[in-house]
């Protein structure tokens, strides 16, 4: 039977097995729990409450190890060793063999080693990271994703038996978002990245899906970049809102329908991260 396994990136740093970090550590197992936080409106006299908003809360994520050492020298080392590692600040990403191509984004925080009993050489202990979004993310974004023939797929990622395809050249665009959630750069401060290249004296994007539209009022030949970057416009790497509506595109989970106006050509790509609640 297969074991299971963790890995981690720290800040910077390439990614690494658990196992890796030194000798006798075994990772056993991982899991965390939705959490969705109901805010609501109450009114003096006025019996009841009137949900007023509901957000995605930060979660724990319990990732559970076993420690097998030979003296209290190797024990005291082999702490070091793990302390250099999820003894870091800034986020990391992890992800397990369960759902290999689905990642956390967590922080350390305080955790305990110790013997299971005195003159024991085996020490069992967890570290419950935070996920301060509480989500889910596909390891790779829409975009790296489709030139993956062998990886980044798995079951559960809501993905389609038809190829995927976050490049268009044309005015009608078909997003497919597998996301168990709306992507939504401003009211769920979401990642989403859309790269234009246009032709014209005006472009405008809108999402007949969700009804999201962002308009640029300036000309624009092919040789200019034209980023969405969340809630934000940059025009060849300059921050540029004021030639826009200080619109934005939001995807809504499954098939989105955007359509394309006022250039004579356009390119565009979409990029994303696509979100799981669980």
């Amino acid at each position: 039977m297969q074991r299971p396994h963790m890995w981690i990136k720290l800040p910077n740093q390439d990614e690494i097995d658990c196992e890796k970090i030194t000798k006798g550590l075994k990772f056993l197992q991982d899991d965390s729990d939705l959490s969705i936080t109901n805010t609501y409106l109450d009114s003096a006299g006025i019996e009841g409450s009137v949900l007023e908003r509901q957000t995605y809360s930060k979660t724990a994520v319990n990732a559970n190890f076993w420690l097998h050492f030979g003296s209290w020298y190797d024990y005291k080392l082999a702490k070091h060793d793990i302390a250099r590692v999820f003894g870091q600040k800034g986020l990391m990403r992890i992800r397990t063999d369960a759902e290999p191509y689905i990642v956390k984004y967590v922080y350390a925080t305080s955790y305990t080693i110790k013997p299971i009993g005195d003159f024991y050489h085996d020490a069992l202990f967890t570290i419950a990271f935070d996920n301060p979004s509480g989500l889910k993310y596909s390891l790779y974004r829409s975009d790296e994703l489709v030139n993956r023939i062998n990886d980044g797929k798995q079951f559960g990622m809501n993905l389609p038996e038809q190829p995927l395809n976050y490049h268009w050249s044309s005015n009608a665009i078909d997003c497919y978002n597998p996301s168990d959630i709306a992507v939504d750069p401003y009211f769920g401060r979401r990642d989403i990245r859309t790269t234009i290249h246009f032709a014209g004296n005006s472009l405008k994007l809108e999402n007949k899906t969700t009804g999201s539209v962002w308009t640029y009022k300036q000309s624009a030949g092919t040789g200019d970049t034209i980023v969405i970057d969340g809630i934000n416009t940059y025009r060849n790497g300059e921050l540029d809102n004021s030639h826009t509506d200080y619109g934005y595109l939001s995807l809504a989970p499954g098939n989105n329908s955007i359509q394309a106006s006022g250039a004579s050509s356009v390119d565009v790509t979409i990029s994303f991260p696509f979100i799981y609640i669980e």
